[in-house]
């Protein structure tokens, strides 16, 4: 069997027809050449997710199993300068299984949250092309450091080199931290030897604690 596309579609789901949106049938139909009858799977993005049948711009309900959350981890970057970059970033994060997408508001960081719609639209990106089941929660509004409940991790040169355990990890600018700008409470964590971009090591940070 060839590649059978995995589409978000938002619950609360009645009927045996789920109604996708006007861009997913375009994609499905023009992009990927699915037919009436043809394979899908799906999911509401809050972990229940089927096996169906793509059936004239609806979808035919089939098998369903609810998944359990991949993880509770939660990162929380100062955005990057670029729109590309950004992107990059929230689709990485979203296909590795990544709970929640905070920024920062930092004191050298220069960069701004991309709006609420295409933040969403880069998760749901994310998301069905790593065919999970959780949406990646995210919002456009910057967070203070002292608005993150603790404890949490800091990514920061001169920390400790073993991945430490932690539901929350803290990714600076590029800029650096200013000083005193991070808790002395907190757990410092160096990533490694080379200077890496926000968005690298939002997602090295990612996947080691993953």
């Amino acid at each position: 069997m060839g590649h059978v596309p995995h589409l978000l579609v938002p619950g609360p789901w009645t009927g045996d027809l789920l109604e996708v949106s006007g861009e997913q049938r375009r994609h499905l139909e023009k992009v990927l050449r699915v037919g009436d009858g043809e394979p899908v799977s799906y999911t509401d993005g809050q972990g229940l997710a089927g096996d169906g049948q793509f059936l004239n711009g609806w979808v035919m309900r089939g098998q369903e199993i609810l998944v359990p959350a991949p993880s509770d981890l939660i990162v929380a970057a100062a955005p990057p300068d670029s729109r590309d970059r950004a992107r990059f970033l929230v689709e990485k994060l979203a296909e590795i299984g990544v709970a929640e997408l905070l920024f920062l508001d930092t004191r050298h960081g220069h960069g701004r949250p991309p709006s609420a719609s295409k933040l969403r639209s880069w998760s749901v990106s994310g998301l069905e092309q790593s065919r999970g089941a959780w949406l990646m929660r995210t919002s456009g509004t910057l967070v203070a450091l002292a608005e993150i409940d603790r404890p949490f991790v800091v990514c920061d040169r001169g920390g400790g080199r073993e991945a430490p355990s932690a539901r929350t990890v803290v990714i600076g600018p590029e800029g650096g931290w200013a000083s005193g700008e991070v808790p002395e409470d907190a757990i410092r964590w160096d990533l490694g030897d080379t200077v890496l971009r926000v968005e690298t090591a939002a997602l090295v940070a990612a996947a080691r604690l993953l």
